[in-house]
């Protein structure tokens, strides 16, 4: 033994039990002393168990072919440790002994004989030791009868126990000839080698994990377990690989699949990428168990309406995605609007709930828009996004002219991510004028972008990719310390006591954080709440609320005031009107564009002045350009108007000298 085995020997000598070191051919290099110890203490032959004989065929020459495959099995690293539980019985005692075989490095083994009898006794038996494994068990001889099973073996097969017993394992159980139950049987029999499978029997109904090993006699020992639960496991988890665990459909790797194999035949093939609009404001508001149940109706909604022949998968988040068998644009227009038709109606949860969600679909046509899967999603990718410019339930097919289109968008997406205060996004004000009073009413705050590559951008195009991007609380939240940095200055140096009307998504009044950012920023610059007001755009709907109501309440509380913009066209509603507790309407420029010149329209105006007034909301007129559209709504009760009459959008040094210096 060499030197660092040297210093080894001490530990080995050490142990109780017997030791023996071989090299990889068989010859033992090194024994301990408890190992001389038992065979002299036993008889033990010299030549069979000392320094310098070969292991392996002593024990070949003994008949126990068994051990020896073992240890042989960890010399060629096909198992990495081999037991086997032994009877070595003296003239006086029961004995029994663990043998172990591991590897010391490459080239050495140790062999280790453990006295286990104490353990075995603690069991009564050997019988009881089988008998109390969780794993069925038995035992046949070399003519495949059984010799021995225990409790756990009778359970599993499904007999009475005892009824097996000397009874021929393939007359018993006929089916699992020609199969692996056979075939493994077999070779562990007459090769000597143990074996490991996985087989289905079909009588039992049931998946066996099954090892079988050579016994010391001529037989084998099979030692097998019902792993019916571990395949349903696989089956579910080969379920979640390619289905998704929400809506049950397809996922991503799913149809990426099918789509391939289309492509691969040359088969004609489009995909349509569906996005849920403004789907966030529901899991915001609601919370993620209503957004998934809304997720699992759109899901239904699809497999229901649709042909059978087109493939639906849900990629993930609010994201669908169909493969269709079409190339030609007439048939996917006709498609696509049946997809938008299924959007048409809200989505009932129950009696309680229901949420209208619109859609935006993106159509790419294989080969045209793309040679493999990948290509053609991020073209459906892109006309995706070229529709949500449409603004609800609107499809576009792709167009290499919208990858412009989208490095644009990528850029303004990148770049509302950054320190907003580096990419030239100011901010402008249109004063609002009291027409009874004669005197400045106050000012909205218009969001700008002078872009240093892209130029002016306008708010309609950056606003939604801060909203699609979850950019707009901290576009919003830049743009009111901007606003009050100079309002507040204003206010100590020239006694400013105006409204400040500033715009906000509907998304933002179910945040609290945007609350808590805006009450912190009037209490660092000093700012009358009272003085504050904002406008909710009416581009997309508002989602009703409890959290909404909560935060608006909140507001009314501290005197900050809430004014719905537009009011009169999109999504306005007279619900809101009940429902939020709203200060002031905005009349749309489209009515008083009217004035003048279309009698409903002025009707429908007085009506709109009228039930504001009845509701003890305020109203400002917006887009008010002529004398006579002033007159109008003053006789009717429209005092406040906003328009190019009074001025148009000015920049704030402008404004300053124009309305703050002369103001008093």
């Amino acid at each position: 033994m060499g030197p660092l085995e040297k210093e080894s020997v001490g530990i080995l000598q050490s142990l109780p039990d017997m030791v023996a070191v071989i090299d990889t051919s068989g010859t033992i290099l090194f024994v301990n002393e408890a190992w001389e110890r038992f065979r002299i203490e036993n008889g033990g032959d010299a030549s069979k168990a000392s320094v310098g004989v070969n292991y392996l065929r002593m024990l070949e020459k003994s008949d126990a072919v068994y051990e020896a495959n073992g240890i042989r099995s960890v010399i060629e690293g096909s198992i990495s440790t081999f037991n086997l539980e032994y009877p070595c019985h003296s003239p006086t005692e029961q004995r029994w002994y663990l043998m172990t075989v591991t590897k010391i490095d490459e080239q050495l083994l140790m062999i280790r004989h453990e006295n286990v009898t104490k353990v075995l006794e603690t069991e009564k038996s050997m019988n009881s030791v089988l008998e109390s494994m969780t794993d069925a068990f038995f035992a046949l001889d070399d003519n495949w009868c059984f010799e021995y099973l225990n409790s756990a073996a009778y359970d599993v097969l499904e007999r009475e126990k005892g009824t097996l017993l000397h009874k021929n394992v393939w007359e018993e159980f006929p089916e699992a000839v020609e199969s692996l139950f056979y075939s493994n049987y077999q070779k562990t029999l007459h090769q000597r080698i143990s074996t490991s499978f996985e087989e289905y029997y079909g009588p039992l109904d049931t998946w066996f994990q099954v090892n079988a090993y050579p016994s010391t006699g001529r037989g084998i020992s099979v030692y097998f377990q019902n792993i019916n639960e571990k395949k349903m496991s696989e089956d579910r988890l080969k379920m979640f690989a390619y289905y998704d665990d929400l809506t049950d459909l397809p996922n991503r790797r799913s149809i990426h699949e099918m789509v391939r194999k289309k492509l691969a035949e040359d088969r004609a093939c489009s995909l349509l990428f569906i996005d849920l609009d403004g789907f966030k404001n529901v899991n915001d508001v609601y919370g993620h168990e209503k957004g998934d149940l809304v997720l699992q109706r759109v899901g239904q909604k699809l497999q229901q309406h649709l042909s059978s022949e087109a493939f639906i998968a849900r990629l993930g988040g609010d994201e669908f995605l169909i493969a269709v068998n079409e190339s030609e644009r007439k048939a996917l227009r006709r498609f696509a609007n049946e997809v938008l038709d299924l959007f048409h109606q809200p989505i009932v949860l129950d009696s309680h709930f229901s949420f209208s969600v619109s859609a935006s679909i993106g159509i790419g046509i294989y080969p045209n828009d793309g040679k493999n899967f990948d290509e053609l999603m991020s073209a459906t990718d892109t006309a995706m996004y070229q529709a949500k410019r449409m603004r609800g339930n609107s499809y576009a097919f792709y167009h290499p002219s919208m990858k412009t289109e989208i490095a644009r968008r990528l850029l303004i997406e990148q770049e509302l991510g950054d320190d907003l205060r580096d990419h030239g996004i100011y901010f402008v004000l249109q004063p609002q004028w009291d027409t009874v009073k004669d005197e400045l009413y106050g000012f909205e705050v218009l969001s700008r972008w002078r872009h240093p590559t892209l130029g002016e951008i306008s708010p309609l195009e950056f606003i939604g990719i801060a909203e699609d991007t979850g950019n707009i609380l901290k576009l919003t939240q830049h743009l009111f310390a901007e606003v009050f940095a100079r309002v507040s200055r204003w206010i100590r140096q020239d006694g400013f006591d105006k409204k400040v009307a500033i715009n906000i998504t509907p998304y933002l009044l179910t945040q609290k954080s945007f609350f808590d950012d805006l009450f912190d920023l009037l209490e660092r610059f000093r700012i009358p709440s009272s003085m504050i007001e904002l406008e909710v755009t009416e581009e997309t709907e508002m989602v009703t609320s409890e959290i909404t109501l909560g935060n608006i309440v909140r507001c009314r509380d501290a005197g900050v005031s809430i004014a719905i913009d537009d009011f009169g066209t999109g999504f306005s509603m007279l619900s809101y009107l009940s429902y939020f507790p709203v200060d002031r309407l905005k009349i749309d420029r489209f009515f008083i564009d009217r004035i003048g010149n279309d009698p409903k329209s002025e009707a429908i105006l007085r009506s709109i002045i009228h039930l504001a007034e009845s509701l003890s909301c305020e109203v400002v007129a917006e887009g008010v350009e002529t004398e006579e559209q002033v007159q109008f709504l003053r006789e009717n009760g429209c005092a406040i108007v906003q328009g190019y009459l009074v001025d148009r959008a000015l920049d704030v040094d402008e404004f300053e000298r124009r309305f703050v210096k002369n103001v008093l």
